[in-house]
């Protein structure tokens, strides 16, 4: 499975060129909440269609444009996105209205509409003609990487030709109150483009695999996916290896453990804020852009992603290290 290209939208900014740019150098983001800034979903994608939009489906269909051409079959084309648990604020607004109003009809509809986990990738797909396998996966920091795996299946048993992949989330007022406190709350939304094999592609995904820690304990699980994709190279051939940041030092020690000889570049709530599902798509973004970044050369890039819920994820990608910026 290859992929050829990538987009996200990021509290760096609208461009892909401000993403790159702002993870290679490690440029410092202001303190506190995190948004895309002078992201607004009109000025982006025009007044129709977009004023009961929710802000992740916004970023979600603005980056997923990037990635699509008229060239592209849209019955074969789909998007798997994944997500914490949908729009906090719209499930908030829904509960709250059936309290204060008298009669379920009473709500309107695009506030139930946008309340649904899938919500983000229909609408994305809807507003772009994509008809071809739409998927929503929920698992906090880990989603990202399971996505891949899912694609993976998706194109192996000729489902799709094209798949977008990646997730989104959004800064609301409902958000903030699940933020951990580990570091600032940040929004956003990165997507890669798949295919099955292309010569052009920038990286292959050769394997994909999640854990899940039933003992709860994180850095052990994150060994144990790190190994198993692993297999299709040696630890030793591993140029560098990103982790998602957990709350905890288990899955940096992991990544330590695993590929000592490899450059560990920082974890995105470092450098971005806490992105929760949007993790493991940033990561890939993040080593694509330093792979370009180093100069052209095969290399081997490891990711992992940890959910303090219990659930680890691996994958290794062999890069070439070109131009990735779409």
């Amino acid at each position: 499975m290859i992929i050829t290209a990538w987009s996200a939208l990021s509290p760096y900014g609208t461009d892909d060129q401000d993403f790159a740019q702002g993870t290679v150098s490690g440029r410092p983001l202001p303190d506190g909440p995190r948004p895309v800034p002078d992201f607004e979903p009109r000025e982006f994608l025009g007044q129709q269609g977009t004023r009961a939009m929710s802000r992740a489906t916004a970023l979600s269909v603005a980056t997923a444009a990037r990635l699509l051409t008229e060239d592209d079959d849209r019955a074969r084309t789909g998007l798997v996105l994944g997500t914490t648990n949908g729009s906090a604020q719209n499930i908030l607004d829904v509960n709250r209205a059936s309290l204060q109003r008298g009669k379920p009809y009473h709500i309107q509809p695009t506030v139930i509409q946008n309340a649904a986990m899938n919500s983000v990738a229909s609408q994305t797909a809807l507003w772009h003609g994509l008809r071809g396998p739409n998927a929503t996966l929920a698992g906090g920091r880990s989603t990202g990487l399971s996505a891949l795996g899912y694609c993976r299946r998706l194109l192996l048993t000729g489902r799709a030709d094209t798949l977008l992949a990646g997730a989104a989330e959004e800064l609301t007022e409902a958000r903030t109150w699940v933020g951990d406190g580990t570091a600032p709350l940040a929004e956003g939304c990165a997507l890669v483009r798949l295919e099955r094999s292309a010569s052009d592609g920038l990286a292959e995904v050769l394997a994909v695999a999640s854990v899940v820690a039933v003992d709860g304990d994180l850095g052990t699980a994150v060994l144990k996916a790190a190994d198993r994709v692993l297999t299709r190279t040696s630890p030793d051939r591993v140029w560098a290896a990103v982790g998602s940041g957990t709350s905890d030092d288990a899955e940096s020690k992991a990544l330590a453990t695993v590929c000592p000889e490899a450059t560990v570049l920082p974890p995105l709530t470092e450098s971005l804020g806490q992105v929760h599902a949007a993790s493991g798509p940033f990561q890939l973004a993040a080593v694509l852009s330093h792979a370009a970044a180093s100069g052209p050369a095969e290399r081997f890039a490891l990711l992992t992603s940890a959910e303090p819920q219990g659930i680890a994820a691996a994958a290794v990608l062999r890069v070439k290290g070109e131009t990735v910026v779409v």
